[in-house]
């Protein structure tokens, strides 16, 4: 606990800047996966979460592997509209494309990319697990809890197989 009360403090006083985490001396842009890195890892104050928010509706730089963390951080700020929305404008392209399978960059005019990569289906397990909001609190499911954070998806139908079986959830937004 002292460890960490000191790693958050002078991860803090070293690349926050008042609006956003960025390295002392950096003139480019600020970095959204750092940003969202902070809020997953914990270091990030609860304060700093709308600055930080606005810093992921304005930033644009993780790849389908990274957005992964930005979706959780939004997800942990209790920003799930923005989580999704953020998810359907950055993998608009991959659902729409006849390809089957997720793809390791942006787009596949990178001859150097190709288009079978899980790495880059970081939205369904956040779907599951904060979307449905169905997560483990022990060990193979053994405990789960069930708290959704829907935003604007209208229903979620999911099962999840698990050791011994399966758990099964229709939810229905009512706002």
């Amino acid at each position: 606990t002292g460890k960490m009360k000191s790693i958050e403090e002078n991860f803090n006083s070293h690349f926050w800047t008042g609006n956003k985490y960025h390295s002392p001396g950096h003139k480019g842009e600020t970095d959204d996966r750092a940003n969202a890195m902070a809020v997953v890892a914990g270091l990030a104050k609860k304060e700093y979460y709308p600055d930080i928010q606005k810093v992921l509706k304005s930033e644009f730089h993780a790849s389908p592997y990274m957005e992964k963390y930005v979706g959780e951080a939004l997800y942990l700020m209790g920003k799930p509209q923005q989580a999704v929305e953020r998810i359907k404008s950055r993998y608009m392209a991959q659902i729409n494309s006849p390809i089957t399978t997720l793809w390791e960059g942006w787009d596949l005019s990178q001859k150097s990319w190709t288009y079978n990569h899980a790495w880059s289906g970081g939205p369904l397990t956040l779907l599951c697990q904060y979307g449905a909001g169905i997560a483990p609190v022990s060990p193979g499911f053994s405990m789960f809890s069930v708290l959704p954070q829907m935003g604007p998806l209208e229903k979620i139908n999911i099962t999840v197989p698990v050791p011994g079986g399966e758990i099964t959830a229709k939810l229905i937004n009512k706002n």
